[in-house]
């Protein structure tokens, strides 16, 4: 006896596979189509016994396709399976089974259970040449409203799902920015809580200045390890009770281009390691380890620099008091357009002094950012 020839329309390659794996392991013959356009065509080229297909698809989907296979007198007797993902409602099941459909299942369906439907139907399908059961004309005005509300629908889930999928990916990535940072200041604990109090600030002054939320995330990333470099420069160094001399401080600004080489290789969503290279840049060409000015400074470490002198100078050093925010305010309007960008100076300014917005009290103090 010759087996039943099974159609599968499927763009994804794994629905593909785990179908034709379960479907030849039962005896079936099994060829398969990457959307309903290739699957019309292979059908009226060499009909199957049975088709089984998903919703969505390119090129042409599984309501077009159910609509344009039982309009063809020649395909409108084979059995015509939805097999769609488990997101699927019951007004999805109602439109596809008004289409013509036999069956929808939803994904994923154990094997079994699987088998005995496509069993049932090969068992019980129409003759050749024998058209479904007479049902009324459809109102085709009605069937393309509710098409095209279906599709909508299931667009709009997928999309959210693949929303929460990002979010989900963000956050861990989050969290592994997190404990990096934790372990980049385990070794000097004057420093603790530094690097989060300056991704917090500079992600608010990015706020400030009116970008959107994908980039202000960028900024809360890159200050949350915009001292990762550090973890090359000796402990203590990082925690002298004084001010360094210039052999020391020497080591201090190798940090920028270490976090850099650290960096590079994360395939961020933002530029990254750029922003963490020049942090300490300023806008007169002063600033370390190029001397960049102006422009020639990305947007980013322009906030980022900002952020790190404000949180630094309002926080405590092992070696002297903080000095507060206003003076660290002071600090940044009285040096805007020299070292600090004006428009990130003027943001920062109107954060703390019209926003109300505060930097957290730390848990030991921060060192002064060197």
């Amino acid at each position: 006896m010759t087996p039943a020839r099974i159609l599968i329309a499927d763009d994804d390659p794994a629905g593909r596979y785990l179908l034709v794996s379960t479907l030849t392991s039962a005896g079936y013959e099994t060829y398969t189509a990457e959307d309903g356009a290739q699957a019309l065509a292979v059908a009226r080229g060499e009909a199957p016994d049975l088709i089984i297909t998903d919703i969505l698809m390119p090129q042409m989907d599984g309501y077009q396709l159910c609509r344009e296979w039982e309009a063809d007198p020649s395909l409108a007797h084979i059995p015509f399976i939805f097999y769609t993902a488990n997101y699927a409602d019951e007004e999805d099941e109602r439109f596809a089974l008004s289409l013509g459909a036999d069956r929808f299942l939803r994904k994923p369906l154990e094997p079994g259970a699987l088998l005995a439907e496509v069993k049932t139907l090969l068992e019980n399908h129409r003759p050749s040449g024998v058209l479904p059961k007479p049902t009324k004309p459809a109102d085709e005005a009605r069937v393309l409203r509710e098409y095209n509300a279906r599709l909508v629908s299931k667009l709009e889930r997928q999309l959210e799902e693949v929303q929460q999928a990002n979010d989900q990916l963000v956050e861990m990535m989050n969290g592994t920015v997190r404990a990096v940072a934790k372990l980049t200041e385990a070794r000097d604990p004057y420093t603790s809580g530094h690097q989060e109090r300056v991704a917090d600030l500079a992600a608010a002054i990015a706020r400030r200045m009116g970008h959107d939320h994908l980039y202000c995330e960028g900024i809360r990333t890159a200050g949350l390890v915009h001292d990762i470099g550090k973890i090359a420069v000796p402990a203590e160094i990082l925690a002298m009770p004084r001010r360094l001399t210039t052999e020391e401080f020497a080591l201090i600004k190798v940090h920028p281009g270490v976090g850099h080489d650290v960096l590079s290789g994360i395939r961020f969503p933002w530029p990254v390691a750029e922003w963490v290279l020049q942090h300490h840049e300023r806008i007169d060409g002063s600033g370390y380890p190029a001397g960049l000015e102006g422009d020639e400074i990305d947007v980013g470490a322009r906030i980022l620099a900002v952020a790190d002198v404000v949180e630094a100078m309002s926080s405590h050093r092992p070696y002297k008091t903080g000095a507060g925010i206003d003076a660290a305010l002071e600090e940044i309007e009285q040096n805007a357009g020299r070292f600090y960008d004006v428009g990130v100076a003027a943001a920062c300014i109107a954060l703390f002094r019209e926003d109300a917005y505060s930097i957290p009290a730390a848990n030991s103090g921060a060192v002064y950012s060197r």
